[in-house]
């Protein structure tokens, strides 16, 4: 089985430590690898066939997770998108009971309840964790898994960040189309996945993919300051943050309370103060807030094309300020992108 183990590893391009989170198994029990319940969560997680030991077939059959065990799973499986998920052919038709609770952790390539936390705990504290993950797994399902190890270049990285947010070539064009184009090019994925509509849309989620780092966006339409904090928020991650954690933004609120650990509380602040510095610096807040002048027009357009910045985003530093309202007419400088 430990051969196994490692050709499966080798196949889908696994690290040991996802692949201890997709399982919720220790490392000892994985290398080990002579226990029927972790021979179990791989044939739940990766396939029948995954693992091939004749000498556990009966344990895999009559060990801790037949299927009585599985079907006290159900109220957590059925709160999942079923029937979206099914009419895309991902998990079968007609299924039920310990059925059911096998597909989902099929579909979700997790081998227990305990992986799912471990996996995708970034979205349990949300009001619908089982469908924002499920949202996240198509557009994990999107994206190959890189073989080889990702160096941020972060001279590069920052001068593209700077260039999106200005005024001067982007403002009504494609901000999406440009800023998958850019930042691709510095080996960071950008992709766009329907929502379901079971849940809110989240804002955006970030990942790890293999070695892939991966920002992912709803289909549907945001403005503009929106969508950039959103994304330098998760860029944050991948220069900041090696270890390949994650996050969820829901709403106008980065994900700091989805997670337990102080340490990725930490993180989320850190990214969430790095976003708001480049898309307008404190000196720039600054200058901006020190005019006073924050419902006329004309100032709007005077610090944009002072600061060469988009002039949603100085509407939405000073709407977070509350320097004005939400509902200001001034909302008619946010591009819908």
């Amino acid at each position: 089985m430990k051969d196994s183990i490692k050709q499966l590893q080798k196949r889908e391009h696994i690290t040991q430590d996802e692949l201890m989170r997709r399982l919720g198994c220790t490392r000892s029990s994985i290398m080990e690898g002579n226990s029927a319940e972790v021979a179990a969560t791989f044939d739940y997680a990766f396939g029948e066939n995954s693992i091939h030991d004749s000498h556990n077939d009966d344990k895999l059959r009559k060990g801790s997770r037949e299927s009585k065990e599985l079907e006290k799973l159900l109220p957590w499986a059925r709160k999942f998108p079923i029937r979206t998920l099914q009419s895309m052919g991902l998990i079968p038709t007609n299924v039920k009971d310990a059925d059911l609770v096998r597909a989902i952790f099929r579909f979700m390539q997790i081998g227990s309840i305990a992986g799912f936390k471990n996996y995708y705990s970034t979205t349990l504290q949300s009001m619908n964790p089982q469908t924002y993950a499920a949202w996240i797994r198509l557009g994990e399902l999107r994206i190959e898994r890189s073989t080889t190890e990702y160096t941020p270049d972060y001279e590069a990285i920052l001068s593209n960040l700077k260039f999106l947010r200005t005024n001067v070539y982007l403002y009504g064009q494609k901000l999406r189309n440009i800023a998958r184009e850019a930042l691709n090019n510095c080996g960071i994925e950008i992709i766009e996945v329907e929502p379901f509509l079971t849940a809110p849309t989240p804002t955006c989620a970030f990942y790890w993919r293999g070695y892939r780092p991966v920002i992912q966006f709803p289909t549907t339409k945001m403005d503009d300051a929106k969508f950039l904090e959103a994304l330098f928020h998760a860029v944050a991650h991948v220069l900041y943050h090696p270890l390949r954690t994650s996050c969820l933004q829901l709403g106008n609120q980065m994900n700091a309370q989805c997670t337990p650990a102080t340490a990725k509380n930490i993180q989320e602040i850190e990214a969430e103060t790095f976003a708001q510095n480049i898309m307008l610096s404190e000196a720039e807040e600054c200058e901006l807030i020190c005019c006073g002048r924050f419902n006329e027009r004309r100032c709007i357009q005077h610090f944009s094309g002072l600061f060469h910045v988009r002039p949603g985003i100085l509407v939405e530093r000073l709407q977070q300020q509350g320097k004005i309202k939400r509902n200001s007419l001034l909302n008619d400088f946010k591009i819908a992108v």
